[in-house]
């Protein structure tokens, strides 16, 4: 995927301006520091329009501690996959997929259960819900030192050395530049040619979201068992 300087220097060349090294990226100013600005708005952008974007999302390992039932997400989170936490088998625990509760269903069928068990009731667990704090719970409340496996998407932080790589991938390197220009158009008072580029990148991320987030992939088994053989009047079937 592209750099942030390549897509900087992608930018400038669009708009006939001098591009970079990576030697002076770092103290570059007027045009060419405007112009690192726009690619990270635009990046930014693209993010808010959805959480789900496949290229963000990534593999977590929790601890969990024993006597802790709630636990905070990475500073980067953006939304958990609730069908995806797992206990593994660290400390001899059973491998099992958790099952996700509503914060209200916790409340109601499960804390009091905790509450009245005390440490006593401390137990492998079984189940996770999110708290309204935007953290996650687990229950039973582990009784040792257990490990969970989920997955999230994350929200990238901002580009910021030129040998960054930037998170979109390239076959829609088209669309972080297209909105990159609307902000530059923007900047440079040139308001037909931002609403142009403003077009073209909405279109652009519409188009992203249509191939890698609307459309989703369903696998379905073609496999049919074969009858067992029965025997009627002397006749196999």
């Amino acid at each position: 995927m592209a750099t942030y300087l390549e897509l900087t220097n992608e930018l400038l060349r669009r708009l006939n301006e001098v591009q970079m090294d990576s030697s002076e990226f770092d103290t570059v100013k007027n045009v060419q520091s405007l112009a690192k600005d726009t690619i990270n708005s635009s990046v930014r952008e693209i993010l808010q329009d959805a959480q789900e974007w496949p290229f963000t999302l990534i593999t977590y390992e929790q601890d969990l501690s024993s006597g802790t039932g709630t636990y905070a997400f990475p500073a980067d989170f953006s939304k958990a996959d609730w069908d995806t936490f797992y206990l593994t088998t660290t400390n001899n625990a059973t491998p099992r997929l958790l099952s996700a509760l509503s914060y209200e269903d916790y409340i109601k069928n499960y804390r009091p259960e905790n509450d009245e068990a005390g440490t006593g009731g401390y137990d492998k667990p079984i189940n996770v819900y999110k708290t309204q704090e935007d953290k996650f719970g687990v229950t039973p409340v582990p009784d040792a030192a257990y490990k969970i496996e989920y997955r999230y998407w994350k929200f990238p932080a901002d580009l910021a050395s030129g040998d960054d790589v930037c998170i979109i991938p390239d076959r829609f390197k088209h669309v972080v530049l297209d909105g990159a220009m609307m902000y530059m158009m923007h900047f440079r008072s040139n308001e037909q040619s931002a609403q142009i580029h403003a077009a073209k990148f909405a279109d652009g991320v519409n188009i992203m979201r249509r191939l890698i987030v609307d459309s989703k992939d369903y696998l379905t088994s073609t496999y049919i068992p074969s009858m067992k053989h029965k025997t009627f009047n002397s006749r196999t079937f």
